[in-house]
Order: C-alpha cells, then structure tokens, then sequence
C-alpha cells in the first residue's frame, strides 16, 4: 500500500465516527489504496475522503459530506460514470469499481465487492484513448545486463520486449515509446523515481518469478510460440499477469511478444524529438509538427501507424526501399476514388477487433466491424492492380472475411442498442426462441392495451388508465373524483395525493406473462450476442493481420498524397556516408507559408571532406531553420517518405542528436547553460561516422569569453575525436577561423543584403563564412529607439578596439562627448567610404533615370563626407 493512500485510511478511521458503510468502505479500499474507489450506493458511485478531494478537483464536481460521518465526499451517476472514469484515466488515476452483489438478503447493509480495475495502461475504451496514438502499457525489470522491458497495447493486441543495456537507454526507450502506465519490479530502485509524468505502479516480486512468467506466457500462446531470454519474459509475463488482474482473462488478440532492438532504428533521442517537433509540436499539440504535415490518414490505424515510423526510422535499406517503390506506385495512381472512399469507411477496426477478441464489444462495434470488413473488401480489390511489393503484401494481408460479416448481419438488427442490456439486439427470425418470447412480449403489450379499453368501458371512468414501475409493477389507477366508481374486484395496491391505484387478479397473472416474456427474452439476446462474439473472435487472427494491413496501406497512400501535393522527391538511400541535399526545404515551415515564399536550400556533407559545417549569420536568418530542416528530411527518408527537396541522395544515418534553442529547468535548480551544457555532453557520447549532429549557439548562455572558448574546444573535439557530420550555428564568428586549422571544417553563411541603411536576411545558405552578427541591425527591426541603437553602436564600436583606451579607462563607457559625427561611424557596422562604395557598386545606371543618378550621387557625397 503505498504510504500515502494508507495514512488517508487511517486518519479517515481517526477522523470519523466509523458506521457501518464506513468501516466497509474502508475495509474495501485497503484493497485498493492506489485506486479511486468507485463506491456504489444506489443509483450512484461515491468516493469518499482523499478520493473525493482528488476526483472533485480532476472531474470539477460538488465536494459535499455525509452529514452523520462527516466524511468528505463526491458522486457520479452509475448510468453515465464512463466519461468521468475516462478523465480520471487521462490524469493518471486508476479506478477501481465498487458494486452491490444482492444475495437475497432484505435487511442490513448491502454486500459490495471490487468487480474490475481500470488503469491508464488496460484501458480500451473509446471514451479513453487517443484514436491516433497507442496505448502501451510497460513493464520493467532488471536484467543480467541492463534492463528488460516489455510493452503491450491491450486496445490493438501489439506486443514488444526489448533489452537495454544501462538506464540512460532504458528512460530513453520509455519515453520514445510514450507508455500511459508503467509497472516496475521492486528491484528498480530510484530509477522509478525518474519516470516523472507516467502512472508508475511497484509490483511485489510474486508478479516477476520466472516461472510464474514463463507459465503466464505458455498459458497465453502455447509453449512452442514463444521463446524469450530469462528477464525478457519475466517482464512479459508480468505484463500479462497484470493485465488478467486488471483487464480480464479474455486476451485473446494479443499478439506474441515481438523481440527488437533499439538499434534497429534510427535514434533520436527525447530532446531531439522536442526539438524537432516530430510528432508533438512545442505546445504540446500535433498542430505544427512534422505528422501534422504528413498525416492525410482516413484511419486511426493509419495515424498510428504513420506516428510510429516517424519514431522509429529504419536502418534497412531494403525496407526503406519497399515504402519508396510503394509511394511511388501510388504517387500517380487515383487515390481520391475508390480507395479514399474504402478507407474512410473502415474506421479504427485494429481497436473494434482488440474489443471483440476481448469479449467486451458492444453490439454497435459489431456492426461497425461488419461495415469496416465489407470496405476492407472494397480495399483489397481496388489494390489489385498494383505491382510493388510493399502493395502486394499489404493488399494480400487483407481478409475481409465475408462469412464473418454475414454472420453479424444475419444475428444483428440493422440499427442495435449500444447496450445488450437495452434489448432489441437480435434480428427477428434469427432464433426461434427469442421469436416467440419476443411476439409474447409484444402481444401481452396489445393486451394490456385492450385490457384497460375494456375497463374503462365496464367502470365508465374515461381516465382509467394501465401503468407501470419497477416499484408496484403493473397497476390500475383511478383519480380521486372517480374513486366511488371503483368495482369491488380492484383491490387497493397504493394510495397517492391525487389518486389511488388497484390491481386486478387478472392483471397480477397478466403482469406474470409480460416480465417473464420481456425478461426472458433480454437474457437470450445477451446469451446469443455472447455466443456471437466468441463465433466471430474465433477469427482475431485473421482480423487482426487485416487491421495491421489496412493501417500500413492508410499510411502509405498518406505519404504519397503529401509528396504529390508539396513536390516532394525521392530520396537515393545508399551504403556511404555523404548526405547531398538539393533545394531542400523545411516542411512544417513550407507548409504554412503560400507556395513559393520559402528559400530552399543545398547542402553538401562528407564525414571526409566536409564534416564539420559552421554556419555563420545573423539572428532572424534563418540558421535555426536550415539545421531542423536537415534533419526531417533525414528522417523522413528513412522512414520511407519522399522527402522536401529537388534531388537527395545520402547513406544511412544512425543517429540525431540536437542541441537547439534555450530553456531552464528550475525544478532541478538548472539554469539555461546548465541544461545547454548537460545537452550537449549527452550528444558526445556514442557517435559514429554516421550520426548527425545538429548544434545551434553552443556557448551562449554564459560570457562571451568562455562561450566562445566552449564552443572553440567543442568544434575541435568533435572534429579530432569522431567522423560524425556536424551542422554547428554560431554567433561565434571567430569561430571561422577553425577552417583555416581543420582540413574538414567547411564556412557556411547566411547571405544578408545591405541596402538603404538596412539589413535585407536572403534566407540563403552560401559557402564562406559572416564577419558580423548584424545583432543591432535586428534589434532595429524589433523597434528598440533609435537613441538605444545609436548608443549600442558606439559600444560596439569601443569593443571591437578593445577594453581599455590609451588611458587605461574602459573603453565601453567612452562616446557620448564624441558628437555627431563620430556617433555616425557606425552607422551600419562598417566605415562610410566602406557602404558608400558598395551601395554604389549595386546601382546599375542603365535602370536609372538622369534625375535619379544625380540624386543618388548626392546622396554617397553626403555619406562620405558624413553630412546629414
């Protein structure tokens, strides 16, 4: 229990006056002491003490209290309490379901025990998860080296175990997987502790036994299916222990555990990921990240699918392969046709086969099932035609099962109850039993409609009316200015302010036939649409393969559509190392400027000539931009996508790592250098002749003396000490000098434009490197004063002549007794004779007008001689 939720149950003892619904709440929640206890009483779940304050303040409802116990509390309908458990789920909480068990009993307090417990990880209801993201539970345990992790989506039946070799690589893989829940073994120790923002629930050793796992497993999938490492199945098989204890027994769409490495993929790390905004934009949304661009998927299984290979990149060049040759069969085929109507009509069966398999379908997922299977149908013949062999696979995958979709049809009315517990479920004449209970229920109906005709006539009360409740049952009632009118057969069952109401003994054996018909038949059509589930979960297999198939096929058709509408190219994937990009383009970037505003950009890199890459340049140049851009195409390529450039060609990349942009974490009491430097000692670890390194002002968050020794020191290393292609912005534009000393360190610039006292940004990546940072030129298009820019300029002025004057007085003081003209020198950052000669070299006299050469030529002579 862990010690909080136990010190609530003992001061909620302390505090109270314990009753007898209170000492059997609390007896139950010791149970539970890391759940909310849904705690049925009547037509309501209550939670009490801490739970109450805790669901009062997530589900923003009433905290009132019992008045006799004083105990804080808060309720939810029963009948609608789906949407607040799914907001609980969202917030990390797990949720434990307290019902009334009747036993027959009349008197004393009601018998109540826990019947299901819903965490983040077990959940599979639609109310809860995300339909474009997955929904994995992990499980982790150490291992003989390292860790083993096990993951598992209990909506789509996904199955993976994994082994990483130390901590740093095991937070890694978690957090790129993004799990909703995690379950640790007692032995992890305080690296629990660092899996900050996920629902951690400690399992005792009893869960991770090795032969209590390998028994789980066996049970599960057969002994020959299944063959994993020690620790990898004690951490699958707590997995599935946890889920029979949480979810139920009925798993029968979960896959086998699937056995992968990390370093199959291409790795970019969780920072990197922020960064770049792959699959989450810096607000938290999908709005602005590069799968917001790439995701025209008409399936939730296709949106998944998509996220994943932007996770997970490949390092398969055959792989990579089969996706390009897929895009480009469908890069010019009809996809908005017969294919966009199929797909849109499929829905999210990978999660409609997980709640059938698991017997906890309703009867509408049934019939959504029989609808996405008859388009899967629809699917795979419009796929017919295709030739690559990524198509033909997928299309091949694809069972529509007709038999199966028949079946539903035949049991199911066309438009069902969303519960079996509202009958109406079953289709007339598809069972001879619920037939015939059904036409007595329907004719008892008719009969109590001739039944109270026929009183009405006999008693002469034309407001006699039949009626029903749960309560009394059937009944006649009669108003109080009819009550002498009453025959002496009505015998008396309930007197109201307004009314009394009678029965009958006709009626009592009427009301017999019609509960006995009515619930008889509810109880054969949940019978039937049971046996109908388990008829068609016989076929998970199959279904599932399909929903897998359906979702790549989604996915692929997306990234061609994308690639036909923005130009996008295919990229040459081969075994070297160099990466040429030709009018490569940003495209999150791109995507939301009018076609043709964004500059494209080259790019040419060698770990052998051309490594190290400093890119020199002004604020709002756009440095920032061309380093992210590189590396979305990078990995997009490798995730299959063609990708936003002219031409691409480039070896595989193992990696990305990525120093961008400022942040503190003042929760660790890190400042904005301490987290650059802890940034950028993560990245200088594991570095091979095909990873990428993008680094932007390295060095900035400390004095301008030690940045720029750190990011001197840094260049060197990373260019003696590793053959990994390096992009590194800088503000640093000393830093050029490494190229004169490094035989593979390459000067790239921003190309800037001066003109008419202004700075013009070109948005252009050229070779050669910037003199000046132009940081007072952007302060002007800010809107600082112009008084403060004239002052910043003069500063700058005795900086670049060093700290002290002839005098040894501070240079940086010095200028305000110097007047106006010598506050002009620096007007835009070099000598007037200097920017006269070059405005002068840009004028082309055969576009100017006699009037406008003279003015122009005026206008130098009064710079030169520094008149206004």
């Amino acid at each position: 229990m862990p010690p909080r939720a136990g010190a609530a149950i003992v001061a909620a003892i302390v505090a109270v006056k314990t009753t007898g619904l209170i000492a059997q709440y609390l007896s139950i929640k010791q149970k539970v002491a890391d759940a909310i206890l849904f705690f049925r009483l009547g037509d309501f779940y209550e939670m009490f003490f801490e739970d109450a304050e805790v669901a009062s303040r997530i589900l923003d409802i009433q905290l009132t209290s019992r008045s006799k116990e004083g105990a804080p509390l808060c309720g939810v309908p029963y009948h609608s309490a789906e949407p607040y458990i799914a907001r609980l789920l969202k917030a990390g909480h797990k949720v434990a379901i307290c019902e009334q068990t009747p036993t027959g009993a009349s008197r004393g307090l009601m018998p109540r025990q826990i019947v299901r417990i819903i965490t983040p990880g077990t959940v599979n209801d639609e109310l809860v998860l995300s339909a474009d993201e997955k929904n994995y539970l992990s499980a982790v345990v150490p291992a003989p080296e390292g860790f083993a992790l096990a993951s598992v989506d209990v909506s789509t039946g996904e199955f993976r175990v994994t082994q990483l070799g130390n901590s740093a690589s095991l937070l890694e893989e978690i957090r790129r997987l993004g799990p909703r829940e995690v379950i640790a073994a007692p032995q992890l120790g305080e690296i629990a502790g660092r899996l900050t923002g996920l629902s951690l629930t400690r399992l005792d050793d009893s869960y991770w036994e090795p032969e209590r796992a390998a028994e789980a497993i066996a049970l599960r999938f057969g002994p020959p299916s299944v063959c994993l490492p020690p620790a990898l199945a004690a951490a699958a098989g707590a997995a599935l222990l946890y889920l029979q204890q949480t979810f139920g027994a009925e798993l029968g769409h979960l896959r086998p555990p699937e056995l992968y490495q990390a370093s199959q993929y291409l790795q970019v790390d969780e920072v990197s990921r922020a960064h770049l905004e792959l699959v989450v934009s810096s607000d938290g949304t999908r709005k602005g990240s590069l799968l917001s661009v790439l995701d025209q998927t008409r399936t939730a299984a296709g949106a998944r699918t998509l996220a994943s290979w932007l996770l997970y990149p490949l390092l398969d060049i055959d792989a990579i392969h089969r996706r390009q040759d897929a895009i480009e069969e469908l890069f010019d085929a009809d996809l908005g046709g017969a294919i966009s109507a199929a797909l849109g009509r499929i829905g999210d069966l990978e999660r409609l086969v997980g709640r059938v398999a698991s017997l906890k379908a309703g009867p509408r997922d049934c019939l959504k099932l029989r609808l996405a299977l008859e388009a899967a149908g629809e699917l795979k013949q419009a796929f017919g035609g295709f030739r690559s062999a990524e198509l033909c696979r997928c299309a091949g995958e694809i069972d529509p099962l007709p038999e199966v979709a028949g079946q539903i049809a035949a049991a199911l009315t066309d438009e069902p109850p969303m519960a079996v517990r509202d009958g109406g479920v079953i289709r007339p004449g598809y069972h001879p039993g619920a037939d015939e209970l059904r036409a007595l229920s329907l004719d008892a109906r008719s009969v109590i409609a001739r039944l109270e005709a026929r009183e009405r006539e006999r008693t002469g009360i034309g407001s006699l009316k039949v009626r029903y409740n749960q309560v009394f049952g059937y009944y006649l009632e009669i108003t109080k200015a009819h009550l002498e009118r009453a025959p002496a057969d009505y015998e008396r069952k309930q007197t109201l302010v307004g009314a009394e109401r009678f029965t009958t003994p006709e009626l009592k054996e009427l009301e017999r036939k019609i509960l006995s018909a009515e619930s008889g038949l509810k109880e054969l059509e949940a019978e039937l649409f049971l046996n109908l589930l388990r008829s068609v979960a016989a076929h998970t297999e199959a279904l599932a393969r399909t929903a897998r198939a359906v979702g790549q096929l989604d996915c692929l058709v997306s990234l061609a559509q994308v690639a036909r509408r923005r130009g996008y190219v295919r990229p040459i994937i081969n075994n070297g190392t160099a990466l040429t990009i030709t009018d490569g383009r940003h495209p999150v970037l791109e995507a939301n400027l009018k076609r043709g505003e964004f500059v494209p950009n080259d790019l040419q890199a060698d770990p052998e000539t051309r490594q190290l890459l400093l890119i020199t340049g002004p604020n709002m140049a756009g440095k920032s931009t061309y380093l992210r851009q590189v590396a979305l195409i990078v990995i997009m390529a490798q995730a299959g996508s063609f990708v936003s450039a002219t031409q691409a060609t480039m070896g595989l990349v193992d990696r990305i790592f990525t120093r961008i942009g400022a942040r503190d974490d003042l929760r660790r009491g890190e400042s904005t250098f301490m987290v650059e430097m802890r940034e950028t000692a993560r990245l200088l670890s594991g570095l091979s002749d095909r990873s990428l390194l993008l680094l932007d002002e390295v060095g900035r968050g400390t004095s301008t003396f030690d940045g720029l020794a750190i990011a001197w020191s840094l260049a060197e290393y990373l260019h003696d000490r590793t053959r990994a292609t390096i992009l590194f912005a800088t503000h640093f534009h000393e830093l050029t000098d490494l190229a004169r000393e490094r035989p593979r360190v390459k000067n790239l610039c921003m190309a800037v434009r001066e003109w008419g006292g202004d700075v013009v940004f070109l948005r252009r990546v050229i070779e050669g490197a910037a003199s000046r940072s132009y940081g007072i030129e952007v302060a002007k298009l800010a809107g600082l004063p112009e008084s403060l820019l004239l002052r910043a300029r003069e500063i700058l002025n005795n900086l670049e002549q060093g700290e002290l004057d002839a005098n040894g007085m501070p240079r940086l003081a010095r200028g305000r007794q110097r007047g106006a003209a010598q506050a002009r020198q620096m007007d835009l950052f070099t000598p007037a004779e200097k920017r006269a000669l070059d405005e002068l070299k840009a004028l082309d006299p055969d576009r100017l007008t006699p009037i406008e050469a003279l003015n122009a030529l005026n206008r130098l002579g009064r710079e030169v001689r520094g008149e206004k």
